[in-house]
């Protein structure tokens, strides 16, 4: 079967905007401009079904792009920077389908054809040079009907990693919360109390203001009992933020060339702003150079050494905080946090303040330009730990926010994967469709390669440091399971779950044969199985959406939510679904200690998962992997 192809121009009638979109008269028609949203107009210029095409550059002079298509009915005016394609014929076109291909083939069928260095822009007679594949009506109508469903499945899988990167940053702020507490380390060897170390630090200040190196400040009221926010254990002690440091605000500069000063010597200074605040770490700072007046310009604006505290004390970013990459001066808007005992680390400062970053920043005042000042710094209640546990929480919390870093990369990626797998579904559902029974690649085939095919792309999806055969085995289950996709598979009880011998070597066999995979064993452990992809691994992907393109989304989403998981983790969780499933399939009573039980049944060394066992059975509950009966009963080998 095949689909002819047509040129776009013999199809359509491609027409420019004709209103200055500066110009329009706001009435009650829509005027379509490059922007997501609409404008108006008082006057119409189509009464038609158009796919809208921008014909200037998305970004700016000298880059091709285009941000959006436009997909408008009835009624409308259009800009002088887009143009209308309108089909001729609605019983060989469908406006809708159009605008689906020319959006999915944006870059590669409107981009590519821009022309011009400066001012880039796409000629209307390009576009009428584009081919599309042109099925029957009613195929173009199918089509668009599974682009609405595969995108309103997309949607819910997005939301899912919108939920998961949430759930991330809750467990960021638990972890935070717990290590300022004193929930996060435990000190069993207490050599000074964070009250010695309160007393020493406000000798220290004293002494530095005996010796005028920082002002006297006024003295700042006693702690009561109802300002304490939370319990910190016995030896730590509750301080003012003030009575530990001396925080200065930053000024603004004064530029060479200010016709108020007048100086011979001048040179380059570090200008730190507050928009240097989200971009600031030790590795890669934003720093602002510029000439400034050697004395007189730098005279009343605070100094900031590597490794400080900073924080942004005006505007939205208010609360926002980062330790400081190089030395210089800081703009105003911005406040210094320097520590009078300079052993303390200012890590845990940063911890601190990070946690309290909402609190911050809603307390800001006033109306015209909302700020907060030194004097709610120098009153911050601040928990402090003796020096040794502030040590060991900011080390313990470095390795935590690691986790939740790589989790979140994690989520990210399987996010931005989820998104290609998308758009090449529906590319593929572009094409005309063919029963593959066999495969080829190169010289070799393989008969009925569903399973092979369905492998290989569960290894390309997941194929990390810590993906090995029993992950492997475990995501070709519960996918066979949840997606109804049947293998006419054997599976049995074996120690780490479900597991059908025969279906793996099989699917190992071709992995090596048709160059998909080495399976190679693991020097180290004999029992692991690593998978090095070869050149052919590319062609599975295209295999996968040939042969699964009506079930891909929910593969797909199936097959993310255990990428972030490790082996041990699919292994729980592929035993309590096999569990489960049974009792279904055998239409037992079902309650949470009789799936404990089972379980725990299965074999001696699901005994290592007891304490975890109740935690992600509600997980599956969450992510609504609940098994419904399909599929065949899982029993013990037969002994023969």
């Amino acid at each position: 079967m095949s689909w002819k192809k047509s040129i776009l121009g013999d199809l359509c009638t491609i027409v420019k905007g004709k209103t200055g979109i500066q110009k329009a008269i706001p009435g009650e028609f829509p005027l379509v401009v490059t922007a997501e949203e609409r404008k108006s107009h008082h006057e119409y210029q189509f009464d038609d079904e158009a796919v809208i095409i921008p014909l200037v550059s998305g970004t700016g002079h000298g880059h091709a792009s285009i941000k959006r298509l436009h997909l408008q009915t009835g009624k409308f005016a259009l800009g002088t920077i887009l143009c209308a394609v309108i089909p001729k014929d609605k019983s060989v076109l469908n406006a809708e389908y159009l605008f689906h291909f020319l959006t999915l083939n944006k870059d590669k069928e409107l981009v590519e054809r821009m022309k011009g260095m400066a001012n880039v822009t796409l000629p209307i007679k390009e576009i009428a040079k584009i081919e599309i594949p042109l099925p029957s009506l009613g195929d173009q109508i199918k089509f668009v009907e599974k682009y609405k469903l595969l995108e309103k499945e997309n949607d819910k899988i997005d939301n899912n990693f919108t939920n998961q990167l949430d759930l991330i940053k809750q467990l960021r702020q638990a972890f935070l919360r717990e290590a300022m507490q004193g929930k996060l380390v435990k000190s069993s060897n207490i050599t000074e109390t964070g009250q010695q170390l309160l007393e020493k630090i406000k000798a220290e200040k004293e002494k530095l203001v005996t010796e005028k190196k920082i002002k006297k400040e006024k003295e700042l009221p006693k702690i009561k009992d109802d300002e304490i926010p939370f319990e910190i254990p016995e030896h730590w002690a509750w301080c003012r933020l003030g009575e530990i440091s001396n925080i200065q605000r930053g000024s603004s500069p004064r530029p060479k060339g200010d016709s108020r000063f007048f100086a011979k010597d001048e040179t380059e200074y570090n200008w730190i702003t507050i928009s240097d605040i989200t971009t600031y770490t030790k590795e890669n700072i934003l720093s602002k150079t510029k000439e400034y007046l050697t004395e007189i310009g730098t005279k009343h604006s605070r100094f900031v050494d590597i490794n400080e505290f900073i924080i942004a004390v005006s505007g939205s970013t208010t609360g926002k905080c980062c330790l400081t990459g190089i030395d210089g001066y800081i703009y105003d808007g911005l406040a210094v946090v320097k520590q009078i005992n300079k052993s303390l680390p200012s890590q845990f400062l940063m911890n601190y303040m990070t946690y309290l970053y909402a609190h911050i920043n809603n307390s800001k005042s006033g109306a015209s330009f909302p700020n907060i000042n030194t004097d709610f710094l120098n009153n911050l209640l601040y928990p402090l730990p003796p020096l040794h546990e502030q040590e060991q929480i900011v080390s313990k919390l470095k390795e935590l926010m690691t986790f939740c870093d790589d989790l979140e990369k994690s989520i990210k990626v399987s996010q931005d994967y989820n998104i290609i797998l998308l758009q090449q579904v529906l590319r593929e559902a572009l094409q005309p469709k063919e029963n593959v029974k066999t495969i080829s690649v190169g010289s070799k085939k393989i008969e009925n390669p569903l399973k092979t095919i369905l492998g290989g792309h569960i290894i390309n999806l997941n194929n990390t440091t810590d993906f090995g055969r029993v992950k492997f085995q475990k995501l070709l289950f519960l996918t066979e399971y949840i997606c109804k996709i049947d293998f006419d598979s054997n599976y049995v009880k074996k120690v780490a779950g479900p597991y059908d011998d025969s279906l793996i070597k099989n699917i190992e066999a071709d992995f090596n044969r048709m160059r998909f995979f080495n399976v190679i064993q693991d020097k180290t452990d004999r029992k692991r199985v690593r998978y090095t992809a070869l050149p052919a691994a590319n062609e599975l992907e295209n295999l996968f959406l040939e042969n699964f393109s009506d079930e891909s989304v929910k593969i797909n989403s199936t097959i993310l939510k255990f990428r972030p998981l490790n082996w041990g983790e699919c292994e729980l969780i592929a035993t309590l679904y096999a569990v489960w499933n049974n009792r279904i399939i055998k239409n037992e009573p079902i309650t949470d200690e009789l799936l404990y039980s089972d379980f725990m049944e299965w074999d001696q060394q699901k005994k290592k998962y007891h304490s975890v066992f109740h935690k992600w059975l509600f997980w599956m509950k969450e992510e609504r992997i609940i098994p419904d009966g399909w599929g065949k009963y899982i029993e013990k080998p037969n002994s023969n």
